[in-house]
């Protein structure tokens, strides 16, 4: 193989990746811009909608004066308005009040406070914590009160306390959770990147009628492959980097909000896991490069292309995003599944704890993938009548 005819395919499929504003808009503008606008739009949402539940989740509705002693200074106490309404339930319902409180008799006839609450709602969540925590006061006053008028003290309520010791470090569970949201968008974004450069490459050239005379060149199938696959995984992973260059910024900028900040306490983004993320993605972005390059050769156009590799991305969704779903772990096994060992591994690295043989088996693995997908590639630039269907 020579090396100065890959370099030069290589430099010339770059040179056309340039010119091409589908493929710099999908490689550069949409990675720049996608991750701190998300932050940005996701923040200024959960601020809104949280600030909007704390102001309607004070609204309660009562059939009338409540006659449970107690109760109603208990309810106005902890923050929450009380509006009579005919039909507490239907106030809920229509949204009309974040929660009501009927009383009643439980099947014994002792008094029974009944809640109803739309737990589909921010804002009646947030009143049925209010009330809970109300209730739960007057309920362990009214008990003080029992036993210290029968002079038995209140210890007996307490025999012994629980000290509930959460181990993981300070926001853990928000890295992790964060961690595979970035890894479900890195990889969705690197393969969305791929698809035009390698749509162009194959697609593109046999509608330019270039690739006829590309073939009739000095340089063998396998350089024209490799220098095609090497300029698409270029695209790939740039997308890639510019990804994680524009989360650096997101988070150095402060765009992620200070409530995010402060949950995701521990967690930097340095240059460390920035390295580590990139060289996990590095087999990938080749083998992405490979296949598409292999499944957009058998397209006579380049709208033929997209169709058959649109699917491919909507295959690429299902691994990615089972790998960014809490409480997933990966095994051995599950790590060489291809896609999924890269969005778990990521995750792993936001959190902290990737390890130096999870990484090894991921890059290894998906460097066997890459390898499998460059032979293919080569077998299918063979073969004329896949490059000269009519």
């Amino acid at each position: 193989m020579n090396p100065y005819a890959v370099l030069t395919i290589y430099r010339k499929e770059l040179l056309e990746m340039v010119r091409d504003r589908r493929t710099l808009l999908s490689m550069v503008l949409v990675p720049i811009v996608a991750m701190p606008l998300l932050f940005k739009v996701a923040n200024y949402f959960l601020s809104s909608s949280d600030r909007q539940a704390e102001q309607e989740g004070v609204t309660i509705a009562v059939p009338g004066s409540l006659a449970m002693p107690g109760l109603d200074e208990a309810l106005r106490a902890a923050g929450l308005t009380l509006n009579v309404s005919a039909d507490p339930r239907a106030a809920v319902e229509s949204k009309r009040a974040a929660a009501a409180v009927v009383e009643a008799q439980g099947p014994d006839g002792d008094p029974l406070v009944r809640l109803y609450v739309d737990r589909s709602r921010p804002a009646s969540d947030k009143a049925a914590d209010k009330l809970r925590i109300a209730l739960d006061g007057l309920k362990a006053e009214k008990v003080r009160q029992a036993l210290a008028g029968s002079g038995v003290s209140e210890k007996v309520l307490t025999p012994f306390a629980v000290d509930k010791v959460d181990v993981a470090p300070k926001g853990k569970k928000s890295q992790m959770a964060l961690g595979g949201m970035i890894g479900y968008i890195v990889i969705l974004l690197m393969f969305s990147g791929c698809m035009y450069p390698a749509l162009d490459m194959t697609a593109g050239e046999k509608e330019r009628r270039t690739l006829e005379i590309l073939l009739a060149s000095p340089a063998s199938r396998q350089e024209i492959v490799l220098g095609k696959i090497l300029a698409a995984s270029s695209a790939a992973f740039l997308t890639a980097l510019l990804n994680v260059l524009s989360l650096a910024y997101a988070f150095s900028s402060g765009i992620i909000g200070k409530d995010a900040h402060n949950a995701l306490e521990g967690m930097t983004v340095d240059v460390r896991v920035i390295l580590l993320v990139l060289a996990a993605v590095l087999p990938t972005a080749v083998t992405a490069a490979a296949v598409m390059i292999t499944i957009s050769a058998f397209a006579k156009s380049f709208k033929e292309g997209q169709s058959y590799l649109t699917p491919l991305i909507m295959l690429v969704i299902f691994p990615a995003l089972i790998g960014m779903l809490p409480g997933v772990e990966a095994s051995p096994k599950l790590m060489l599944l291809p896609v999924f060992n890269v969005s778990q591994l990521i995750k792993q690295v936001f959190s902290g704890e990737a390890t130096a043989a999870q990484f090894a088996l991921t890059f290894g693995s998906n460097l066997f993938y890459a390898a499998v997908a460059f032979l293919v590639a080569v077998r299918i630039f063979q073969r004329e009548d896949v490059l000269f269907r009519s």
